[in-house]
């Protein structure tokens, strides 16, 4: 079992964010602190837009007390996804640099959420923050294809630019998600200090969000109980598949597949 900070979003009713991210990392026997940078009602696009976000002095301080009590050497990992302003990336890499001082072992995962579909939904210096703070304290970037291209500045069309793209990105490990969309499905591209595997899921339609966020949960999951990288994707994609399988057409995702064994 790994011991896991994960500091996002969380939403009361629904599944992303941290309501996606922890589920599948506990479903892998880990444990995980949740800290949360902004508070939702109902995830986004469901139900009415209620939201508090927590300023980033309240999560400096929140860190801070972590720091204070001895915390940081205990972890294995941080992972990182959702923040609402600059100021709270700040914060978060600031402690992210002093957590990796106390362990020099820590495995950082970075979920570097920006937007999708040709567009930004953070503002630009959100954005940006994540590109100069977070991604380069990264050992693991898992970027959607949009948030390669808008962190790299490049503009690949080709699957031989997506991998240099990915490659120039930093983190020793990338996972890009939606790759590639084909008659065969949905291909997820992991690059590992420039060896490169494409892995090809089914697509499947009237899906709920988070599936991106379980992806990444599952991924980091499976890497902290040692799996190597290639295993440790398609094991995650498997599992995904299953939920992703037993959610089509329903408002949430259905979490409780990540407790199925595999037919």
């Amino acid at each position: 079992m790994a011991r896991i900070l994960a500091i996002s979003s969380h939403v009361v009713r629904g599944h992303v964010g941290l309501a996606a991210n922890v589920p599948a990392l506990q479903s892998l026997g880990h444990e995980v602190w949740a800290l949360p940078t902004v508070l939702l009602a109902s995830r986004p696009g469901w139900g009415r837009l209620i939201r508090y976000e927590l300023p980033s002095t309240d999560l400096s301080g929140m860190l801070a007390a972590l720091e204070v009590d001895g915390c940081w050497p205990m972890l294995d990992a941080v992972f990182t996804g959702y923040f609402p302003s600059s100021a709270v990336v700040g914060v978060a890499a600031d402690a992210i640099a002093r957590i990796k001082a106390a362990n020099p072992s820590l495995l950082v995962c970075v979920d570097p959420i920006l937007g999708d579909a040709g567009r930004l939904y953070v503002a630009q210096e959100t954005a940006e923050a994540i590109r100069d703070r977070l991604v380069p304290l990264a050992d693991v970037a898992m970027p959607n294809l949009y948030e390669l291209t808008w962190l790299t500045g490049t503009r690949p069309e080709t699957a031989a630019e997506v991998v240099r793209s990915a490659c120039s990105l930093g983190p020793a490990t990338v996972v890009v998600t939606s790759a590639a969309h084909t008659s065969a499905g949905v291909g997820t591209l992991l690059v590992v200090r420039g060896s490169i595997s494409e892995h090809q899921s089914r697509t499947r339609s009237a899906i709920p969000n988070g599936a991106g966020d379980v992806l990444a949960g599952l991924f980091l999951g499976h890497l902290l109980r040692g799996e190597p990288a290639e295993a440790a994707l398609r094991a995650s994609l498997i599992s995904l598949d299953r939920v992703l399988a037993t959610s089509e057409g329903k408002p949430v995702l259905d979490l409780a597949a990540l407790h199925e064994s595999p037919t």
